[in-house]
């Protein structure tokens, strides 16, 4: 009890001396190591880089087409505490139906350049939105994913875009607060409210929760169903904690952006083992 009092004052007099660095640094956790992405990926995809608008130049990673003519592009953001290997990692399932993927990062994660921060991160996002839409041209289908932090960042991105196809959001939290760190709690630096930015999408949104996440709480899902803009889908997975199992997943979004791009009264393909459907939501 005595080193947990004595916690919240030594961490207001760090933030005092050093400003939000150390504040952020707890916040994001960037994993700063350069990507070997054979260690991550299992077919390797294309490197590339995006120019934000702020002159910093950051590594992503991109999977083409399987068709010239697909006009269906992922763009998947990663979480806290992670960088665009692990993005590949998860973001590779994905490309079961033959759909181009972009990898995106984050300024000071993977070996970029920079430090990261709620406005540097969405600065990042917009450069790889734009790619995105250079890559598969003018008529192309965005669809926005993000696990976790990555998910604050995609609705964000789709919300400040204005034309995606849809967004996945995965472990999503409702409010940072929620899921940040308990000592960090009191001192975060930057706020992300999921629930404000999801009621600016007005494209269909799917979010996907596991029901025994100790990061995010699963009720998280219900408070963005309620929260969003527009048609919206909430689907809770048995068994399953924050990090999502891609192999399963992956292939299941694949197939679902299909109905998705259909329009309502489209029903989503059936659910795997283990998921139901926690609520529907029509504006």
């Amino acid at each position: 009890m005595k080193a947990r009092i004595l916690a919240v004052p030594l961490a207001a007099a760090l933030l005092a001396v050093s400003g939000c660095s150390i504040a952020r640094n707890a916040l994001y956790a960037p994993r700063t190591e350069p990507i070997a992405i054979a260690e991550w990926t299992k077919a390797q995809p294309e490197r590339l880089s995006v120019s934000t608008r702020d002159g910093l130049i950051l590594e992503g990673f991109y999977w083409p087409p399987a068709r010239a003519d697909d006009r269906d592009i992922f763009i998947f953001f990663h979480g806290r505490g992670a960088h665009q290997g692990v993005g590949a990692k998860y973001a590779q399932y994905l490309a079961a139906g033959g759909d181009a993927i972009l990898v995106a990062s984050y300024r000071g994660f993977g070996g970029n350049p920079g430090h990261p921060s709620r406005e540097g991160l969405l600065t990042d996002a917009t450069a790889f939105v734009a790619k995105a839409r250079q890559l598969a041209g003018p008529d192309a289908r965005l669809w926005f994913v993000g696990h976790s932090l990555g998910a604050a960042v995609a609705l964000q991105a789709a919300c400040t875009d204005g034309h995606a196809a849809g967004v996945i959001a995965i472990s999503a939290f409702s409010d940072i607060r929620e899921a940040a760190p308990p000592l960090l709690r009191s001192f975060l630096p930057d706020q992300w409210d999921n629930r404000r930015t999801a009621h600016c999408v007005t494209a269909p949104l799917l979010i996907l929760q596991g029901a025994e996440d100790r990061i995010v709480a699963p009720s998280s899902a219900a408070v963005l169903l309620k929260s969003s803009g527009g048609p919206a889908t909430a689907i809770a997975i048995a068994n399953w904690a924050h990090k999502p199992v891609m192999q399963t997943m992956g292939p299941w979004v694949a197939e679902a952006i299909e109905a998705l791009a259909k329009g309502e009264g489209t029903p989503l393909p059936p659910l795997p083992e283990h998921w139901a459907i926690e609520g529907v939501h029509r504006p």
